[in-house]
């Protein structure tokens, strides 16, 4: 986003407040997150106590979505701003998100996560390049991400901390039921490679010894030539499939489908429901 549009928005918050004698009136169960899974994983553990304030809406991309004033508003309401970590979006925003919300705790519940790095390409070779950011993406990282946000919840809301530890332990029986599931598919598949449009398996690819192909490279659509050697790759480790997220574009997907004969799959990893995705994503790529 052009910076004096970002200017424009965070000058339309502090008016908003400095019309209220300067003083942000917090809500104290008002949190604000950047995906929807985070909101999952918050109901998951305190049920509907806190209020959840979700920048990026369904269908929109981390990586170019813009706040909407009343967004910012909600954030400039709350007590803090839980971080999924390093998606773009928050590297763009969450500067300007604080600097108009007053006293606010800033959580990156990334913390404590083994971090992948991303693969850029220069010329015709390729090297490790700036972290991954699609942490939400294997059970075994939500389990961090889980425990930071119980640590989190509980420390806002004290007199709770029974019942949130209780929800907190039930979801952890699930995540490590979504790891067993996901190691008795992949267990006689290490290696096994899988064509994606936008890089967001890297969690789930690397915990359980997968290849994810990006179709993507370093953010950007695919050129020719990298159309051209995506086919021949496909058509060398018998992909039949390639996933699309509902944010992106699926034309490229598709012509590269058509040169083999394949078929794009639709899959939403910044579901609300983030167990039922996951757990259907494991199941396609299981056969």
């Amino acid at each position: 986003m052009h910076t004096m549009n970002k200017i424009i928005l965070l000058l339309f918050v502090i008016a908003i407040f400095s019309c209220q004698s300067g003083k942000i009136e917090k809500e104290d169960n008002l949190l604000s997150v950047s995906i929807l899974p985070q909101k999952y994983f918050i109901e998951r553990i305190a049920g509907d106590d806190f209020k959840v304030n979700v920048l990026i809406p369904p269908g929109a991309s981390p990586a170019t979505y813009e706040p909407t004033p009343m967004q910012m508003t909600g954030v400039a309401k709350s007590v803090a701003y839980l971080r999924i970590g390093h998606i773009p979006f928050e590297h763009a925003w969450l500067s300007n998100l604080i600097e108009g919300a007053g006293e606010i705790e800033v959580v990156d519940l990334s913390k404590g996560i083994e971090l992948v790095k991303g693969m850029v390409k220069h010329g015709d070779h390729f090297h490790e390049g700036g972290i991954d950011p699609h942490v939400w993406s294997s059970p075994l990282s939500v389990e961090i991400i889980a425990k930071n946000t119980f640590e989190t919840l509980v420390a806002y809301a004290p007199e709770k901390k029974n019942e949130y530890e209780k929800n907190y332990k039930a979801f952890l029986l699930e995540l490590a039921e979504l790891d067993q599931m996901a190691l008795e598919a992949f267990k006689s598949k290490k290696g096994k490679s899988f064509m994606i449009f936008h890089p967001a398996l890297s969690y789930l690819a690397r915990d359980y010894g997968l290849n994810q192909i990006s179709v993507e490279l370093d953010g950007k659509e695919p050129s020719p030539t990298h159309m051209k050697n995506l086919v021949e790759e496909a058509k060398s480790k018998e992909i039949k499939q390639i996933f699309v997220q509902k944010q992106f574009n699926v034309e490229n997907a598709k012509a590269i489908m058509a040169e083999i004969g394949g078929e794009v799959v639709q899959i939403d990893p910044l579901s609300e429901d983030w167990l039922v995705e996951m757990k259907r994503i494991i199941n396609i790529l299981k056969d």
